[in-house]
């Protein structure tokens, strides 16, 4: 799983929402749950089958909120600002897990940074309520790593809502050429892939400058490589 590993058995929430049982007394188990949680950069949520989120470790607040509530443990997503249409989607694809069984992949844009979040059901053990849905997310920039992700066998969910942080500022057309500016493409290249003219592309990158008060094209080039945006997330409905 490119760096995280984990066991269905080690997330079985407690009688406590904040509290999450990591396969009894094993040392192991204990080492592998407090690694995982404490990974800088890596997020850990554990929800039920209606969005009440059960546990979640302090990089979550992090990446998810622009603001972050004290407390999220005990809440369900609609009662942390979370849009309805974000929500709708990540317990749709709770359901689908339920009923087919298989782990899934969803990348999303969030705050505008592009991140990738692994998704895997708990099943309910006797007498323990519905099932859990262990969420793990990492923001990954534009690279290999992404691009290895894009094009593995495993398919990836892509979400249809987007959140575009400072981004939200920019149109549709002038989100598609940052896209391709963090995809390494020349102001050349991106005339080409867009049909347009590279006066028009330029244009549009000094528009997107002016927005994000950018003067220099390598700076832009940075924060889009940094977005991870591809250009189809233009099209997204932004939330």
């Amino acid at each position: 799983m490119h760096g995280l590993s984990y066991h269905p058995m080690i997330a079985t929430p407690r009688r406590h929402p904040d509290e999450v049982d990591t396969g009894g007394d094993s040392p192991l188990a204990q080492a592998l749950w407090q690694t995982l949680t404490s990974e800088p950069g890596v997020s850990v949520a554990l929800l039920d089958e209606v969005g009440t989120v059960l546990f979640a470790n302090d990089e979550t607040k992090r990446i998810f909120f622009e603001h972050a509530p004290e407390e999220i443990v005990g809440k369900r997503l609609s009662e942390l600002g979370f849009p309805k249409p974000w929500i709708d989607e990540r317990l749709g694809l709770f359901q689908r897990m339920k009923a087919e069984g298989h782990p899934l992949l969803l990348r999303t844009v969030w705050q505008g940074h592009q991140q990738f979040s692994w998704m895997r059901m708990i099943p309910a053990e006797e007498g323990d309520g519905g099932p859990r849905f262990l969420v793990i997310t990492r923001r990954i920039p534009a690279g290999r790593e992404a691009e290895h992700l894009l094009a593995s066998e495993r398919a990836v969910v892509e979400s249809d809502v987007i959140r575009l942080g400072e981004l939200d500022t920019l149109s549709p057309r002038e989100l598609e050429v940052l896209a391709l500016l963090g995809q390494g493409l020349s102001i050349k290249e991106i005339a080409k892939t867009l049909h347009r003219s590279v006066k028009t592309i330029e244009r549009h990158r000094g528009s997107i400058g002016t927005k994000l008060q950018l003067s220099k094209g390598l700076v832009i080039a940075d924060l889009a490589r940094e977005a991870g945006l591809l250009m189809n997330d233009a099209a997204r409905k932004r939330v």
